[in-house]
């Protein structure tokens, strides 16, 4: 179906949210963005959409009244599990196509729910305690049970550090409620993988895979690991589709997952996959500029597609080429920042220049401030590289870190973290 002229309401305006802007205008499809910020400096998004708001993006009442007065087609949203609620709910009001109609968003969205969902269905799982057990065995970690990313997130080593964390867990759900699990180091500590699948049609298909690189800073305070690259695929991906794919698209099946794309990360156990994050929705870190690279398939697009349509796509056409056998390498460099306030930028432009380089993701700007010695929350940015040659990756990764500079009011580097290239031997 042409999408060219339909009108799309995007909830959310951050520099993320611009891939959907992107997105859609390679479709033709006419952009509008939302969120409640007034300095757009904070909402860049609401640059690059043909039109844009200073509007909450849970304002049921204002955003149907911008959906009628505007005739707009359909709605999309992603990165955070609240902002596809709020989808959900705006979608049931105008009648507009959601990928999670049918679908059990209160277990997909609550940790301690899904995970019981995969214990139901034999799949590993991690142990997990009550905050008034007395055999709990320390390191645990807690988390909100309905929060994205790190989130109110720290890893405690004694009943002192979990009393503080569990609370402020708390205060960082939505429903008030944390869940506390073993922490899970894993086979390798240094490698979280993640899967990716696209659902059509209540087809589950794996789509993509990659292993975090994380790295402990040495901050303490509970800081939990911040990965600094992703590499693709996954070195587990060959166990993981012998021996889990199917339980997971049995889960997905079970949960009502009718369309849309769903991430799970983890760590493996026994060389076993143990899921311990599910994302139902579109994913922060933009890995569909591999599969879109690689193998033409674009599950951005598809959302888009589908919000407009009700359709992901040919069903036939994504099964063939939107798999997780990746036909090239793709290493993604993730830039962290630590405390300080962005005062100058350079070598970007670069690196953006480098044969492997295939897309570069800018999230800060001059005059950002950055609170906190690490966190997720302050990537400055991504560079996405994809190569069938494992020595271009690796020379154009050091210049990477010998050429970016992103400096303090001090004139001091802000940039913290590394990829050790020579891993890709």
């Amino acid at each position: 179906m042409e999408l060219k002229g339909k009108k799309l309401l995007i909830l959310g305006a951050t520099a993320t949210e611009t891939e959907i802007v992107n997105e859609a205008k390679k479709l033709g499809v006419y952009t509008i963005v939302t969120d409640n910020h007034t300095d757009w400096s904070l909402a860049p998004a609401k640059y690059a959409a043909d039109e844009a708001f200073d509007i909450s993006w849970s304002d049921m009442d204002a955003l149907e009244k911008i959906c009628r007065d505007r005739n707009v087609d359909g709605c999309l949203a992603g990165y955070s599990e609240r902002r596809v609620e709020c989808l959900t709910a705006l979608c049931k009001r105008m009648g507009f196509h959601c990928y999670t109609e049918g679908a059990d968003l209160g277990v997909i969205f609550s940790k301690d729910k899904f995970r019981e969902a995969c214990v139901n269905a034999g799949i590993p799982a991690t142990a997990a305690y009550s905050i008034d057990d007395e055999d709990i065995v320390f390191p645990v970690i807690v988390k909100p049970v309905d929060n994205a990313g790190s989130r109110g997130v720290s890893v405690c080593k004694d009943r002192d550090e979990l009393n503080r964390a569990y609370e402020a867990a708390c205060n960082s759900s939505v429903s008030g409620r944390a869940i506390i699990e073993e922490f899970l180091d894993g086979d390798d500590p240094r490698y979280e993988p993640v899967f990716f699948y696209t659902i059509h049609n209540g087809t589950a298909t794996l789509s993509n895979s990659l292993d975090r690189i994380m790295v402990d800073f040495g901050f303490g305070g509970g800081m939990i690991k911040q990965a600094v690259g992703n590499v693709y695929p996954s070195k587990y991906l060959e166990g993981f589709m012998e021996k889990q794919d199917r339980q997971f698209r049995e889960v997905f099946r079970s949960l009502g997952m009718q369309n849309g794309c769903a991430l799970m990360q983890g760590k493996m156990k026994n060389g076993s996959f143990v899921c311990v994050d599910l994302g139902f929705r579109l994913e922060g870190s933009l890995s569909f500029h591999y599969s879109d690279f690689i193998n033409g398939m674009n599950v951005v697009q598809m959302m888009i597609r589908h919000a407009l349509t009700g359709t992901m796509g040919d069903d036939a056409l994504i099964n063939e080429k939107d798999v997780p056998r990746l036909a090239k390498h793709g290493v993604t460099i993730t830039l962290l920042a630590t405390k300080g306030t962005v005062t100058s930028i350079s070598g970007l432009d670069e690196i953006s220049r480098e044969k492997c380089v295939i897309y570069v993701s800018q999230k800060m700007r001059e005059g950002t401030v950055c609170t906190r010695l690490a966190d997720y929350s302050q990537v400055f940015g991504r560079i996405y590289l994809c190569s069938d040659d494992r020595q271009e990756l690796i020379r154009t990764i050091d210049k990477i870190y010998s050429t970016v500079k992103v400096l303090d009011e001090n004139g001091k580097n802000m940039l913290i973290g590394r990829y050790d290239a020579n891993e890709l031997k």
